[in-house]
């Protein structure tokens, strides 16, 4: 499954602080720069890709 980026979705924002890895980092940039839109967009986009193709894993008994 592919993810296409797109330019600024949303205005309401909360500030909050995380730490990311280095080199997850370095391909955020990546993306941003090649895609034309913010780090935080591309931050946001990802996480919401992940959140909407999240899948719970099954309990087992």
């Amino acid at each position: 499954m592919k993810m296409a980026y797109h330019k600024k979705t949303s205005k309401n924002y909360t500030q909050y602080n995380c730490r990311i890895l280095d080199e997850i980092l370095d391909k955020i940039r990546t993306i941003s720069v090649k895609e034309d839109i913010s780090i935080n967009e591309v931050i946001n986009q990802s996480l919401q890709f992940a959140i909407d193709n999240y899948e719970e894993k099954e309990e087992v008994s």
